[in-house]
C-alpha cells in the first residue's frame, strides 16, 4: 500500500488516481485533521467485494483451501465433469 498526505493528493490527484488504477495498488491518504482514507480502482474494489462476499461462507472457503492442497493427479478432469 502506498501512502501520501492529503495535500500531496490534492496537488497530484490525476497522477495518484492513474497510478492506483494502472498498478492495482491501494493508496492511503493521511489527513492531519480527520480520518485517513483509501483510494482504490473500481475493478479492484469489485474484486475485494467479491472476496468479502465469498468469505461469508466458511464451508466454501474450507473447500477452496482443501482443493488447493490436493495434488492435481487426484482431481477430476474438466471433461469428466457432468455439467
Amino acid at each position: 500500500m502506498s501512502e501520501t498526505t492529503a495535500n500531496e493528493f490534492r496537488k497530484k490527484l490525476k497522477r495518484y488516481v492513474d497510478e492506483t488504477i494502472s498498478n492495482h495498488q491501494i493508496l492511503k491518504v493521511k489527513r492531519r485533521n480527520g480520518e485517513n482514507f483509501i483510494v482504490v480502482g473500481e475493478k479492484d474494489w469489485h474484486a475485494i467485494e467479491e472476496t468479502l462476499y465469498l468469505n461469508q461462507f466458511p464451508d466454501l472457503v474450507k473447500s477452496v483451501h482443501d482443493a488447493h492442497r490436493e495434488p492435481l493427479e487426484k482431481g477430476t478432469a474438466l471433461e469428466d465433469l457432468d455439467w
